[in-house]
């Protein structure tokens, strides 16, 4: 009897693109994907922990399965940062099968295979390499017109609320020539958007190569296509990497790490930027594409913020002009220095301000929205449903065509006719 198996994901890209690398490896050995975890034989959970929250609906997640188990015979494989940082609190839970490091998430179509045949999991002879972070090279991305094609892994930088450089790692990178080989795979997949994704993109060095080095030769490769930067660190930014975006191949988004506007925060979160640096990056892309757009990432109520340093976050951010924002209230993460830390934040303050924040940023969003109204946006259609087609303007703009000829993953231009308030990210075409 043929098994079924499906990948549960929690997390950033970078998790995503490993996951969709497993789910290839498993699809060529004959196991049969589902996207239902309850009708699966094999579960295999990608966990995150960036904050409380995720460590929380990672433990409801293997709560699930644990009760699931009782009714079925099920294979549940834990994996992913809560699996690395936090392995002996999730030991000693039932229902799991098998604890995968980072470093071996790659191995587990092996184990599942071995697991099969023999009856037990082998994974005691298994060395680890330093290619062993790279061994991910999915072929398919179920539901997306996106690829995603990781190239840096890891983090040397040691925030202090941060708790990914113990789940990931030291910062690596992909070999050059590697990169390009695997970009090439992805074009001939069919893909028209590839996001290069790692922990730390911007730290990115092979050979003598750098980010925006990568970037030049990736564009040098012919066909029609657009790239995506997952996400940049103000400091490490090489901002002549902004002139690539004129062409259109490189897309006019960044999505920047700034988690506060404050420099004095900035400056106890261990972070080498400051809010001016933020906002002289955004001024200069507009220079290059007028309607660049701008997503991040925010922490409130980090220990020791003042109302004054919210406000200058809240500056920040109107400079910068973010229409998306992952608003973030602090978390204290057991063993960063951040967790110690006097003058913790307390709850209903940072909720009193991720909420003005989250207001701050529909404001935002909203005005920017305003100014392609009437305008024309090239989009890649990629989900349909009722009211039309969903797809992705070059700025990250999600439109919403009501035109369902449009085909997927065919770049198409559309006229912006109206905005959608609910949604801070997506406008309406005719």
């Amino acid at each position: 009897m043929t098994k079924r198996f499906t990948v549960v994901t929690h997390g950033c890209k970078l998790n995503q693109f490993e996951s969709a690398a497993i789910s290839t490896k498993l699809s060529n050995i004959g196991i049969v994907y589902t996207e239902d975890y309850k009708s699966a034989d094999i579960v295999i959970f990608n966990s995150c922990t960036v904050t409380n929250t995720a460590d929380k609906k990672a433990i409801k997640f293997i709560r699930q399965i644990e009760r699931l188990k009782n009714n079925k015979d099920i294979i549940f494989i834990v994996t992913g940062c809560l699996a690395q940082t936090d392995r002996e609190k999730i030991l000693g839970m039932n229902g799991i099968n098998l604890i995968v490091d980072n470093k071996l998430k790659h191995k587990i179509p092996e184990f599942v295979d071995y697991y099969l045949k023999n009856g037990v999991f082998e994974t005691g002879k298994v060395k680890v390499t330093r290619s062993d972070r790279f061994e991910f090279e999915p072929e398919s991305f179920p539901g997306r017109t996106r690829a995603f094609l990781k190239i840096q892994d890891g983090c040397n930088r040691m925030c202090s609320f941060c708790k990914v450089p113990f789940a990931r790692g030291g910062s690596i990178s992909l070999e050059t020539d590697e990169i390009i080989r695997r970009f090439k795979r992805l074009l001939d997949l069919g893909y028209k958007e590839i996001v290069l994704t790692g922990v730390n993109i911007t730290s990115y060095y092979w050979s003598g190569n750098t980010l925006k080095d990568l970037i030049k030769l990736i564009l040098d490769v012919k066909g029609e296509y657009r790239i995506r930067l997952s996400s940049i660190m103000p400091d490490e930014f090489d901002t002549e990497i902004l002139e690539f975006t004129k062409d259109g191949k490189l897309s006019p988004h960044l999505h920047i790490s700034i988690q506060s506007g404050s420099d004095r925060i900035i400056k106890m979160m261990k972070r080498h930027y400051t809010s001016s640096d933020v906002i002289k990056i955004a001024e200069k892309a507009r220079k290059y594409v007028s309607d660049f757009g701008f997503s991040g990432d925010v922490i409130v109520g980090f220990p020791g913020e003042s109302e004054e340093d919210f406000q200058n976050t809240i500056k920040t951010v109107r400079n910068v002009g973010f229409f998306r924002l992952h608003i973030f209230p602090f978390s204290p993460r057991k063993g960063t220095p951040a967790s110690a830390f006097p003058d913790q934040v307390d709850y209903n303050t940072k909720k009193e301000r991720e909420h003005i924040l989250t207001e701050v940023v529909k404001e935002l969003s909203t005005k920017f929205k305003t100014n392609f109204l009437g305008k024309k946006l090239r989009i890649l259609p990629e989900e349909y449903c009722e009211e039309g087609v969903y797809g992705y303007a070059d700025n990250y703009l999600r439109v919403l065509s009501k035109n369902p000829t449009l085909k997927r993953n065919e770049f198409s231009y559309v006229e912006i006719t109206d905005i959608n308030k609910d949604d801070v990210t997506t406008v309406i075409s005719s």
